[in-house]
């Protein structure tokens, strides 16, 4: 009987060149979960995956939350935390906690994890405001108080600081026309950056497995689906909010969004790289079949590897 001829696996220098060619030169914009960039072990974690990307040549801009941080501070306080509809209330004192936390210790938290992983690039306490036009929310029908709303994303300036690094990272706050700081959603943020930008992919990291639907984590999501969801109330809270953005996103020409769990080791380097990840890939209807077949060609690559 005639031997089989075995498979040779595929060098090193291959793959990483796969890869370099898929990437090199792509925006990702990545929101990180407030209990993701607050928790040091998963924000080191991430950050070391972030350099990864931008060894191969991927630029990042990182928008991070702070949901956790935030409530613990106010409750600390008295201040009490408000929602409405999944979004925070921002009042003058919920303001200056965030102010604080966010603005100062949290993003000196992310400069300092930057350090220790080697991970060259820019830490900023606030996004610059030259990046965008906000505007302070209306007070009716509900009055969210110092919370913003992104009227425009202007790409030049970002593009301009992306030429001298591959790696910015800012938090959820910005200034408005009217001079006025602001909290601005961070997933709002970094969908609208996403869609101004042109960015080749829009990766939210919380702490979830992705979208669940029927008490399963799903695979991929279409626009159609997403909608649907969003009607029929299976996705509430914070997860409408998340979708609501998925839908701007893909409707703004985004055509790959990737939901994943940040606490989750080496997460975000599993989704990239890796043909099937616990997450959720989220995309427009006309797209799915090209997604899998990526998924297949990635599936022979592993087997070779």
């Amino acid at each position: 009987m005639a031997k089989k001829n075995k498979i040779k696996p595929l060098p090193a220098q291959f793959i990483n060149a796969f890869y370099e060619n898929k990437f090199r030169e792509n925006l990702f914009v990545i929101k990180a979960g407030g209990k993701v960039a607050e928790d040091p072990r998963a924000l080191d974690n991430l950050l070391a995956n972030i350099r990864e990307l931008t060894v191969h040549g991927i630029k990042v801009v990182l928008i991070y939350g702070h949901g956790g941080l935030v409530d613990r501070a106010v409750e600390e306080r008295g201040v009490g935390v408000k929602r409405k509809d999944g979004r925070r209330v921002t009042d003058k004192a919920t303001l200056d906690i965030i102010r604080h936390m966010v603005g100062g210790a949290l993003s000196l938290q992310v400069y300092e994890s930057m350090y220790r992983n080697d991970l060259e690039g820019v830490s900023l306490n606030a996004i610059p405001a030259d990046w965008m036009r906000a505007v302070l929310r209306p007070k009716k029908p509900v009055d969210f108080g110092f919370v913003g709303d992104v009227l425009e994303v202007y790409k030049r300036p970002i593009a301009r600081m992306l030429k001298g690094t591959n790696f910015i990272a800012c938090p959820c706050l910005t200034m408005c026309e009217d001079g006025m700081l602001v909290n601005i959603n961070a997933d709002t943020i970094a969908t609208e950056l996403a869609i101004g930008t042109k960015a080749h992919k829009l990766i939210f990291l919380s702490d979830t497995d992705g979208v669940e639907v029927k008490g399963k984590t799903a695979f991929i999501l279409t626009s159609k689906q997403i909608a649907q969801y969003i009607k029929d109330g299976t996705v509430t809270g914070g997860m409408k909010v998340k979708m609501e953005n998925c839908l701007r996103a893909l409707e703004g020409g985004v055509k790959r969004i990737h939901l994943m769990n940040g606490l989750r080791e080496d997460a975000l380097y599993k989704e990239i790289y890796e043909s099937v990840s616990p997450g959720t890939m989220v995309l427009p209807d006309a797209e799915q079949q090209n997604y899998l077949n990526e998924v297949e060609v990635q599936k022979l690559i592993e087997a070779r590897t």
